[in-house]
């Protein structure tokens, strides 16, 4: 086995023991054997590997993932930067006339758009030419779908569907009969389409110097079948496959990590977000979508069992039905057996400072999205329009959760923003609301702390004895302003040059 020594012009450990000034990292085979400050002192190796002005970090993880629609919508139609519903139907009608009988769009924001609606399922049926269509919002809480999705669905036994004056679905759908529509939709896609998507989120991983994935599973958005397939396949990255259901038999019998993200509130921009203060047009404080006893009886059967749960909770009224349910668990069977479990919840957007207090003495991770405070946030924002200025500048407040000890995991919840690592240490760095983090203790989120989530103790810094998966950078990725660019020259998965040829050179 060929023992590799990599000489760079610096490395970022995040090791707390590790050497100052490290520049050298010794492969050998899946593993670090050494990482030093001077190549000379190296221990034994067959192969030197200088590069020059490159830098080396762990390799990135994203903490969560829907992989699948991630895929889809780099091989779909991108409405991300669409500017109104009239440029929306335009989009769908060019990308029609190349499409096959499905056509899904990914990513349209109507805010800030210059006139308060949205397209009809009339309008998107005429500019598909009669086609099967679902539009997913940037959220992903809500879609605009054709009559012919409206048609296939149980339209008076779902919840969530927008009516005109006259009582007929407008094609405006959100939570369960949104997932109720990607389901119907989902079926009329090949297997040979989703296989390309999945292959196609991971090589984008790859590019960006990420080597691991958590994909959040999800019934209404994919169904089981998707997430048995990441668990399943064979991918040139890691991926831990995360199942949104509280049923621990279902998890436990396919091997699939518990909860992730499920759903106790729904989103911002969709108005279900669970929260105190009213908010959207009409006023209304959000959705909980699960009963504070099912919850409480979740965690607690799975802390007696050691199992880590993930729920997703964006409003405050939502983290808290998470935090009283880990508290319970703790009260059964201790706080240390909760924090040994390494709970987590997803997204944490607008938390009190009691709840972020209460996360760290529980050992709850925050598993947190630095780009939707770049993108949303500030005082002239989606944020600021839905709770006020002041509101919004607390929101995704990265630099409580470090002071409260809160160990955090960052990711992108692709394709809500897309898999951007490094845009996430820039946003992390620079919040809107002036609640920043340091950059060494960005990188850690994004590395170490998305394995410890995960139970990963071995992997997530560049240390002898931990697993080899590394990136190699064109310049240090945590010296750089909002404009800087630096590129992913490499991405080494268990000590292999899985994408970039610099190590074959």
């Amino acid at each position: 086995m060929t023992r590799t020594l990599l000489v760079t012009a610096g490395v970022h450990t995040v090791d707390p023991q590790g050497p100052r000034g490290a520049r050298s990292v010794l492969l050998d085979g899946d593993r670090i054997a050494w990482v030093g400050a001077d190549p000379a002192g190296a221990p034994p190796h067959d192969a030197t590997a200088d590069l020059g002005s490159a830098w080396i970090t762990p390799a990135f993880v994203d903490a969560h993932v829907h992989g699948t629609a991630t895929g889809l919508a780099r091989t779909g139609l991108d409405l991300t930067t669409a500017s109104s519903a009239a440029d929306l139907l335009d989009r769908v009608r060019r990308f029609s006339a190349d499409a096959g009988d499905v056509v899904m769009g990914y990513g349209w924001d109507d805010f800030g758009w210059p006139e308060p609606r949205r397209p009809t399922a009339a309008q998107i049926t005429a500019a598909a030419g009669g086609r099967t269509v679902l539009l997913s919002r940037i959220d992903s809480h809500s879609c605009l779908v054709s009559d012919r999705v409206l048609d296939r669905l149980p339209l008076e036994g779902l919840d969530g569907v927008e009516r005109d004056p006259a009582g007929a679905p407008t094609g405006w759908l959100r939570e369960a009969s949104s997932q109720a529509a990607m389901g119907v939709v989902r079926a009329h896609l090949p297997p040979e389409a989703l296989a390309a998507a999945r292959q196609a989120a991971c090589d984008a991983a790859l590019q960006l110097g990420i080597a691991s994935l958590h994909e959040m599973g999800v019934p209404g958005m994919f169904g089981l079948d998707d997430a048995l397939a990441w668990l399943r396949g064979e991918w040139p990255i890691e991926v831990l496959t995360w199942w949104a259901e509280i049923d621990i038999q279902t998890t436990q019998r396919h091997g699939l990590r518990s909860g992730g993200d499920l759903f106790l509130d729904g989103s911002i921009g969709s108005c279900t977000a669970a929260t105190t203060q009213p908010y959207g047009t009409p006023p209304g404080h959000g959705d909980l979508f699960h009963a504070d006893e099912e919850v409480a009886e979740w965690f607690t059967r799975c802390t007696a069992e050691g199992v880590g749960l993930g729920v997703h909770a964006i409003g405050d009224r939502a983290i808290e039905q998470a935090l009283q349910a880990v508290e319970v668990a703790a009260a059964v069977h201790g706080t240390a057996a909760v924090r040994a479990c390494r709970h987590r919840i997803e997204h944490v957007e607008l938390p009190t400072r009691d709840q972020v207090d209460r996360m760290g003495r529980m050992g709850v991770v925050a598993s947190v999205q630095p780009a939707f405070d770049a993108t949303w946030g500030g005082d002239a924002g989606l944020y600021a329009e839905r709770f006020g200025a002041q509101a919004a500048l607390r929101s995704n407040p990265l630099r409580w959760f470090a002071d409260a000890g809160v160990v955090m995991a960052f990711g992108s919840d692709s394709t809500v923003t897309p898999l951007d690592p490094t845009g996430g240490l820039r946003a992390a760095t620079s919040h809107l609301g002036g609640l920043s983090v340091d950059p060494d203790v960005a990188l850690a989120a994004h590395t170490v702390g998305c394995r410890y989530v995960a139970g990963q103790d071995d992997v997530g810094r560049c240390a002898a004895g931990h697993r080899a998966d590394l990136a190699v950078w064109s310049q240090d990725p945590l010296r750089l302003g909002a404009d800087g660019d630096v590129a992913c020259l490499a991405t080494i998965v268990r000590g292999q040059s899985t994408w970039g040829e610099i190590l074959r050179q």
